[in-house]
């Protein structure tokens, strides 16, 4: 009988163990998804301030958008001028792995590459969905900001609402879209079921994931705790669903997450 028992709890320790291995293998994935995003669009508020800080006269404020890109350990930011609708004209700044300014190379008025040329496709059709589709609800004193990630065979754009006021951020209203290799919509991801307007500042327990389609913290969440790291007044924020807890650490970048007891 001692045997039988000892056999039980080894196979209930083993299940255990299994499961904080792999809800520490998503919260691995998690993490790098929300930095990726992080990256992307610190890469396009970079571009944004070299732009802005011109004087030669050969840039000025031509862009109409501005896309970001990975390639290996590099980053290029393209931003398509004004009226180049058909056969798009460019300026772009392209930065080393660490996306510092300094390491900056600039080209202006060149023509996309195909890569980017399918980037550009892909946030003009997302954000003409945007305008178009009843189920994407602009919150008050925001708007969308579209990041497609194309790498490999991966298409997928997110769509994160951003505050017009600097004094607060937005934690939701915010979507994962993925695409097939013909820009087919096949999966629509919304993470929140609520969205909240935040004032820097405020002290916060955390927030809910009321959907069954989001039991952990979303790469969109890490992001904006990212964008924001002296917003909140605190180490770390809870993310609490039916099923899970995530808690991310904004002092060191790091996510962990545990089944609700």
């Amino acid at each position: 009988m001692k045997k039988i028992l000892l056999i039980t709890w080894a196979a209930v320790c083993s299940v255990h163990a299994s499961a904080q291995e792999n809800l520490a293998m998503i919260a691995d994935s998690i993490r790098a998804e929300g930095m990726l995003l992080y990256q992307h669009i610190q890469i396009c508020k970079t571009g944004i301030e070299l732009i802005e800080a011109d004087t030669t006269g050969r840039v000025s404020l031509r862009a109409s958008d501005y896309l970001s890109y990975r390639n290996g350990q590099e980053y290029t930011l393209i931003m398509p001028h004004r009226g180049s609708s058909q056969n798009p004209v460019v300026t772009s700044f392209r930065f080393d792995a660490t996306g510092k300014p300094q390491t900056a190379h600039m080209e202006v008025g060149r023509h996309m590459t195909g890569q980017e040329t399918a980037i550009w496709e892909l946030w003009n059709l997302v954000t003409d969905m945007l305008k178009k589709d009843p189920g994407f609800k602009k919150v008050r004193d925001t708007y969308f900001s579209v990041v497609p990630i194309v790498e490999g065979n991966s298409r997928k754009v997110y769509v994160m609402s951003v505050p017009v006021r600097s004094n607060v951020f937005v934690l939701g209203n915010d979507y994962l879209l993925e695409f097939d290799q013909n820009n087919a919509l096949v999966n629509r991801t919304e993470f929140h079921t609520h969205p909240l307007m935040v004032p820097h500042g405020r002290k916060s327990s955390g927030h809910i994931h009321g959907k069954s389609n989001s039991p952990y913290i979303s790469a969109t969440d890490i992001c904006t705790l990212m964008l924001y790291p002296k917003a909140f007044d605190q180490p770390s924020l809870r993310v609490v669903s039916p099923t899970h807890i995530s808690e991310w650490d904004m002092a060191n970048n790091t996510l962990f997450i545990e089944p609700r007891m």
